[in-house]
């Protein structure tokens, strides 16, 4: 919907996104607080929030209610494994569409990367590797300003 109704650009989205990624919490939960300050101030920022947790919060007092009864279930562990792996595909497809989006250039694309290894791969805790890259990804991106 933000896209369509063109609430937000792709150049705020992604500050938005990079401002979120600082801050502890969900993204979309972020980016939705963001988008509601911008469009409407504290109060949009509020609904935003509000509209976005409302039903999902519903959703899982009910599902939690049904899993009491059904958690033996070997189908119903199926299809939350499903579930797992949609949750992992559009988490990676909003990590790809800001990688695309932001022109980000073959340094931003190392520093995914290497994000990417070291976490996804490796697994290492993503703080300690987060507080490895950013100030590199931040002095190379400085670099790269001062060399246009």
């Amino acid at each position: 919907i933000v896209d369509r109704r063109r609430w937000v650009d792709d150049r705020s989205f992604l500050a938005a996104m990079a401002l979120g990624q600082a801050m502890p919490g969900a993204n979309g939960v972020k980016l939705a607080a963001l988008v509601g300050q911008r469009l409407h101030g504290g109060a949009g920022a509020f609904a935003a929030v509000f509209g976005l947790l409302a039903g999902p919060f519903a959703l899982a007092i009910a599902l939690a209610s049904l899993y009491s009864g059904l958690g033996g279930s070997r189908l119903l562990h199926t299809v939350l494994d499903g579930v797992a792996a949609v949750a992992i595909g559009l988490t990676f497809a909003t990590g790809l569409r800001g990688l695309a989006r932001g022109a980000p250039g073959p340094v931003g694309v190392a520093v995914a990367a290497a994000t990417i290894l070291a976490v996804g791969v490796l697994r290492w805790p993503m703080f300690p590797v987060i507080l490895a890259l950013a100030p590199i990804s931040i002095g190379l991106a400085l670099l790269q300003a001062r060399r246009r």
